[in-house]
């Protein structure tokens, strides 16, 4: 069934049989044919078993998930708002801020992976594949001694929090239609102590303990093992063998996988994201290094499409048949740009309050709680307004509209203007995270139970590495704007108050390293000066970084217009069921009682 035709489970079904097993036929986006237990498959809430969602597997599952989230933020929030304390323990490093792009280009190449093969092979044995590849990530990032150390650590963090931040496909089956939004926003609320005040907790962390900032991996250490334990003992979903009654193994489903265009799509991304941190700050933008490798990077991309469709016809990672639906691509684009401003804002933030606002470290950690305590409102509102406000593409409307105006009204960005900029960010972040809510829940509702994880895997790869876009693209707009501003103001400010010329370039590198003792000639007035300069050349870079989200923000609400409503979906129909332990006579038969 295509997308566009997209009808739920439904309950009346023609009823199979193989081998003593009742089996139901469903058919893929791609065009693949699935046969299905129908003991796998949930239905109606008064078809399933009294106290099912009551039953320990069920909360231990939504527990599980919860700590998967938590350990997800653990590996992102922290560390990308610490950066240049990191950087000065194990620096100083030119790659520090891949420390954050690693982890948006993993989560993009995680979710593809997860999306995908969680529809094919389960889901349990991801989520566990995932979790166990975090466990790894924290630990290397945990004994970290050089910046490139800690790269490797969040690469492989990203890609495992693409199964961790998977509650919308793990819990989103397993609900009525109707909760599944409600659901994933207890999720998210579970989070909320890192997301909202990770960036005060990682200081906190840095100023009172020998370890420092290893204490954001220490935590994602303890989580990591934690969850792990209680997918092991609670999460029971379909196994493979009733997913795929009969049919092709689970080696022959795995040789068939599209590493090609896997190779492709990462390649492709990881040149344009090279070539996007290299301009302006490596390199110049019209070198032949940057022009090479974004080039190189776009057309690699769109040998990715022709690929998928054309060499592997249309069954391959990201079919392209899934984007003849109007409504789920305007949700992966307002997913994309909403993601392009709260990863670029969580990197940038703390450096717009330590250089325009106030150097304090845990004032810098306070007030860039902002934005994950804005992104976390908004998503709080909107897993109800999904479910209970009707119009669901007026809310997204309004929400983005207000959301690209805050963002570009950030660039009234002025060292008079404290308290206005924070509401400023309040409002901004709160009008993303609405929008943000709508995507995941969104999709699940607009595809059938055995491509959620496809659509829900394509959607968070393309909100992901739109989100590492992003980040790349405003920290070399920022870093090239600073380079251009800085010498332009403080070198005739700092000569005009008495340094001597033969003192600049001494200057330029105290700046850079936060000690004026070693600059000759240097003095408390001149110092001043040079701090408005300073701080004036920041807020003039700042500014062009707000004006380049004006166009993406026009973007924001043309794709939010065509986000459809959604009443129709939210029905209480339950799309898998978890699965109990298997009985002596059940193992016969390879079928397992429900919970």
């Amino acid at each position: 069934m295509a997308a566009s035709e997209k009808t739920m489970e439904p309950s009346a079904t023609k009823i199979e049989r193989f081998d003593d097993v009742d089996f139901v036929e469903r058919v893929h986006v791609d065009g693949t044919v699935d046969h299905i237990d129908t003991k796998a498959i949930g239905g109606d809430l008064d078809e399933l078993p009294a106290g099912y969602f009551r039953s320990p597997q069920f909360i231990g599952t939504v527990v599980a998930t919860c700590t998967a989230s938590i350990c997800a933020y653990l590996g992102w929030v922290l560390p990308a708002n610490t950066l240049l304390l990191i950087n000065a323990d194990i620096g100083p490093s030119a790659n520090i801020n891949w420390v954050a792009t690693a982890w948006t280009l993993g989560s993009g190449i995680g979710f593809l992976l997860v999306g995908r093969l969680s529809d094919i092979f389960g889901r349990k044995w991801m989520v566990m594949s995932c979790n166990t590849l975090s466990l790894i990530g924290v630990i290397i990032g945990a004994t970290a001694t050089k910046i490139e150390h800690l790269i490797a650590a969040n690469l492989l963090n990203g890609i495992a929090a693409a199964g961790q931040l998977s509650f919308g496909i793990i819990l989103g089956e397993l609900v009525p239609n109707k909760m599944r939004g409600p659901l994933v926003t207890l999720v998210f609320l579970s989070s909320l102590p890192f997301a909202v005040f990770g960036p005060a907790i990682a200081r906190l962390f840095i100023l009172n303990t020998a370890a420092g900032w290893r204490w954001s991996y220490y935590l994602g250490i303890i989580f990591a093992g934690i969850t792990l334990i209680l997918y092991v003992i609670f999460y029971h979903p379909p196994r493979y063998s009733q997913l795929h009654v009969h049919g092709k193994t689970q080696w022959q489903q795995f040789k068939e996988l599209d590493f090609g265009g896997l190779l492709l799509f990462f390649g492709g991304m990881v040149l344009f994201l090279v070539g996007c941190s290299w301009g302006g700050t490596v390199y110049p933008w019209v070198s032949g290094h940057v022009l090479g490798t974004l080039i190189s990077g776009i057309l690699t991309l769109i040998g990715f499409g022709f690929y998928e469709q054309y060499v592997v016809k249309g069954k391959g990672i990201m079919p392209p048949r899934i984007f003849k639906n109007v409504g789920y691509v305007a949700l992966v684009m307002v997913a994309a740009i909403a993601a392009m401003v709260y990863y670029s804002m969580t990197v940038l933030w703390p450096t717009i309050i330590g250089t325009v606002y106030t150097p304090d470290v845990m004032e810098i950690g306070w007030q860039s709680s902002v934005i994950g305590g804005g992104i976390l409102l908004g998503q709080t509102f909107a897993g109800f307004g999904i479910s209970y406000i009707p119009k669901v593409k007026i809310q997204t409307i309004i929400s983005a509209a207000l959301g690209a105006i805050f963002v570009a009204a950030l660039a009234s960005v002025s060292p008079g203007t404290h308290a206005a900029f924070i509401t400023i960010g309040v409002l901004a972040t709160v009008s993303i995270g609405y929008v943000d809510n709508i995507t995941f829940p969104g999709v699940t509702l607009l595809f059938e139970a055995q491509d959620i994880g496809l659509a829900t895997g394509a959607l968070g790869s393309i909100r992901a590495m739109g989100g590492a876009v992003a980040q790349a693209l405003y920290v070399s707009i920022l870093q090239t704007k600073v380079a251009q501003y800085l010498p332009a103001n403080v070198s005739p400010a700092a000569t005009q108050a008495g340094l001597p010329e033969s003192s600049l370039p001494a200057l330029f590198a105290a700046i850079t390293a936060g000690d004026f003792s070693t600059v000759p000639g240097i003095t408390p007035a001149i110092i001043a000066v040079v701090g408005q300069e300073v701080q004036k050349s920041y807020v003039q870079s700042f500014r062009i970084v707000f004006y380049a989200t004006i166009p993406f923000g026009v973007l924001f609400v043309i794709f939010a217009a065509l986000v459809p409503n959604m009443e129709q979906y939210l029905k209480g129909n339950v799309a898998r069921r978890l699965q109990g332990k298997e009985t002596k006579e059940s193992a016969k038969t390879g079928k397992a009682e429900s919970v």
